[in-house]
């Protein structure tokens, strides 16, 4: 969801995201999205990497809620890199969770030094998916997880026209593949035990009530964290969400795969 202001995540961007899915959190779905991407998972005493971190939401709650040992979360933005450091110190975590504003590109982690890959909707603005599955695999322990969730199209033809306005209206760099695509990258990696769900008819319930709190008890607050003219950009992209939703082109999903 994009109000583009200052690059991806400006002031606006973070302050609407807040508004709707809560402090923490660049993606829909809060906590419990986590819980069910991390679904039969132990995370306790594991050493954790977050790819595309955010404000730090996911970093907090899998220490907090799942044991995690350590996070390190990295993320594109420097801005959404300082709110996550921000918000470590307000839970005084500061020694468990680190953060890294980092270059697009490989991952600056040593081989076989991480326990989990912890993702939540961010690998879809990374174009080359096999790169970045072999560059997880690299840095996964053997017996190591990757445990993500992204936006995901149903096939790899072109886009619709629909899908189109919607990215357009959005103003981020999307490159959605198929459910099916990541179960092929996943393996051609060597990911092994590879578990794959669609989560659309989930989310199209949930961005049709987000929708109606911006439009109803929310939308004093969503004015005064973004303007009003950005409120009725806002309003426009979530319907446009809802409308490739409905048509079933946008398929969210979530992964889970183990490396040998």
């Amino acid at each position: 969801m994009s109000i583009t202001d200052e690059g991806h995540y400006g002031p606006k961007q973070l302050n609407l995201l807040k508004t709707v899915w809560g402090e923490g959190f660049l993606s829909p779905g809060g906590t419990d999205e986590i819980d069910e991407v991390m679904k039969g998972i132990d995370a306790s005493g594991k050493t954790v990497l977050d790819i595309g971190c955010g404000c730090g939401g996911a970093a907090i709650h899998l220490i907090k809620n799942h044991g995690a040992k350590s996070v390190l979360g990295i993320d594109t933005e420097s801005l959404v890199i300082q709110r996550a450091e921000e918000l470590t110190e307000k839970y005084d975590l500061s020694s468990l969770a680190h953060f890294r504003c980092v270059k697009p590109g490989p991952l600056d982690v040593p081989d076989e030094s991480v326990d989990l890959v912890f993702s939540k909707e961010v690998f879809l603005h990374i174009s080359d998916k096999d790169d970045l599955l072999k560059d997880i695999y690299r840095v996964l322990k053997p017996g190591g997880l990757v445990a993500a969730s992204d936006w995901m199209r149903i096939d790899d033809n072109p886009p619709s026209m629909q899908m189109q306005e919607y990215i357009a209206a959005e103003g981020l760099d999307m490159y959605m593949c198929s459910l099916k695509r990541y179960e092929q990258v996943l393996k051609k990696a060597g990911f092994i035990d590879i578990v794959i769900k669609d989560r659309n008819a989930w989310y199209l319930g949930k961005a049709k009530k987000e929708l109606a709190d911006i439009e109803g008890p929310l939308n004093k607050q969503v004015i005064d964290a973004i303007g009003p003219e950005e409120t009725v950009g806002a309003i426009d992209i979530w319907k446009k969400l809802i409308g490739v939703l409905e048509i079933g082109e946008h398929r969210p999903g979530l992964f889970k795969a183990v490396k040998k």
